[in-house]
């Protein structure tokens, strides 16, 4: 059995980049590491009385709400802990999307949208569809992925009905390949077999009730900022090679989509994606 705690960063209104993270546990690990992660978060808010009870990343690195009683050089070198938490126990998932491009791809009318041409519960969809082919590969594990979301009451529902639905045109996400007289094939799931590795509907949990959805918002800034800084005029060297560093160690442990069939799907998630970000 698999645990996906998945969490986001970026607005429309704070600018062009979004990105939703998570990171997928196994559950006989599940205990020590949420302990591992308690005890590192606890330990940090310890020497730190006066600071926030809650770690929100974007607030935190940049000394906001309360934060600027920790030292900089201290708020980084706790980032950088995070992320190498995340990438000694879990595999990473991620989309990282530019709103302009998903603006663009929407007002065309090329794509037929599932979902309301709403991009969190789709980014949601990727997510998912990418641990699904992760999972199909995995013995004994079907049915057995819990995907749980830091809580959010108005794309949660879209999100758990895409799930149970279970709509045709994300096929292209996890389709496999046969060999057939000598040349490859790609399979149409039948219905009870689209999302089939994951327990059938999205969970919620507020983010101060679970560290590791906090590790998740934490992913999801770092790529959030590096994605954002690869497009900006005027950067600080510093925070570039931060932040390209960081990224660089999650993707070691970020899983990919891989070889895939020509799809409807495959073709607007990469319209809609960040320029440099890699499916």
């Amino acid at each position: 059995m698999k645990f996906a705690y998945v969490d986001e960063s970026g607005d429309a209104g704070e600018g062009d980049v979004f990105v939703m993270a998570g990171l997928l546990i196994d559950a006989y690990r599940l205990r020590k590491y949420t302990s591992q992660f308690d005890q590192a978060l606890s330990g940090f808010l310890a020497k730190h009385p006066a600071a926030p009870r809650e770690l929100k990343t974007k607030a935190f690195i940049n000394g906001k709400g309360g934060w600027s009683v920790v030292a900089p050089d201290e708020r980084k070198q706790f980032l950088t802990d995070m992320c190498d938490l995340a990438v000694g126990v879990s595999k990473i998932y991620g989309f990282g999307m530019s709103f302009q491009a998903y603006s663009t791809a929407c007002a065309t009318g090329e794509y037929t949208i599932p979902g309301a041409k709403d991009y969190w519960p789709l980014s949601g969809m990727f997510i998912s569809g990418l641990i699904q082919k992760r999972m199909q590969t995995q013995p004994n594990n079907k049915g057995l992925t819990v995907i749980i979301f830091d809580d959010n009451k108005v794309h949660m529902p879209k999100l758990s009905d895409g799930l149970y639905y279970a709509n045709p045109w994300f096929d292209g996400l996890y389709q496999q390949s046969k060999t057939v007289k000598g040349k490859s094939v790609w399979q149409t799931p039948a219905q009870q077999e689209r999302f089939d590795h994951i327990i059938n509907t999205a969970f919620a949990i507020k983010s101060e009730h679970s560290s590791l959805v906090q590790i998740a918002d934490a992913v999801s800034y770092v790529y959030r900022r590096h994605l954002e800084l690869t497009t900006q005029v005027e950067t600080y060297a510093g925070e570039m090679d931060f932040y390209s560093g960081l990224a660089q160690k999650l993707d070691a442990k970020r899983e990919r989509i891989g070889r895939t069939p020509k799809a409807e799907c495959i073709d607007f998630y990469n319209a809609i994606k960040h320029p440099a970000w890699v499916l």
